[in-house]
This record gives C-alpha cells, sequence and structure tokens, in this order.
C-alpha cells in the first residue's frame, strides 16, 4: 500500500487578509511621515526665498543710505541743492555774481512758424 500524496493546504484568507493589513499600515505610516517632511522642506524653501528676497531689498536700502551719507560728507544735500538752483537762495557768507541777462549764453533763436499749404 502507498501512502496518500501529500495535499497541501488552501489559501488561508484570514492570514492573508491580516499580513496585507499590516504592510498597508507600514506603507501608510511611512506615506503620511514623508509626506510631513516634505510639507515643512516646502514651507522652509518658501521661507527661504522670502528672506532672501528681504536680503536684497535690505541692502538695496543700505547702498542708498550710503550714497546719502557720502552725500552730506561732500556737502550735496538735496534739500540745499533745490534751494539754490530752484529757488536761487544762497547760505551766509557765499559770494553772489550777477550777470547781465544775455551775457554768459547767446539768446536763443525763436522758431519761424510753419506756413500751411
Amino acid at each position: 500500500m502507498s501512502a496518500p500524496p501529500l495535499s497541501r493546504p488552501g489559501p488561508r484568507p484570514v492570514v492573508a487578509f491580516f499580513i496585507s493589513l499590516a504592510c498597508s499600515a507600514v506603507l501608510l505610516s511611512l506615506l503620511l511621515v514623508t509626506d510631513r517632511r516634505v510639507l515643512q522642506l516646502n514651507r522652509a524653501r518658501s521661507e527661504v526665498k522670502q528672506l532672501d528676497g528681504q536680503i536684497v531689498d535690505a541692502r538695496r536700502e543700505n547702498e542708498r543710505l550710503k550714497a546719502e551719507i557720502e552725500s552730506a560728507r561732500r556737502h550735496e544735500l538735496p534739500a540745499e541743492k533745490a534751494a539754490r538752483e530752484e529757488l536761487n537762495l544762497v547760505s551766509p557768507g557765499d559770494v553772489v555774481l550777477l550777470y547781465p541777462e544775455g551775457t554768459l549764453a547767446p539768446p536763443k533763436p525763436t522758431p519761424a512758424p510753419a506756413l500751411k499749404r
């Protein structure tokens, strides 16, 4: 007499379900952890861009202020320049030279009116 052939046990759906559930839980937790890090990374990148913009603005402001300081050291203040050139004001102790009209520059010729045809 021969021994009956060994039969393979049938699939166990309950075991397969729990194995699948465990794998899914592990993958989902990894996804959530990395997704949170990706969000943090995106926030950090946007913050870096914003701060870079602020740095550029601050550097421009520094250059403008340095130019104003240098101008003030050379006594080229914008208010004083406007007062001298536009309002014809002078500082105490300045020597004022008055020239008669037309002696410094030749008079400009007036253009002749164009004839209509």
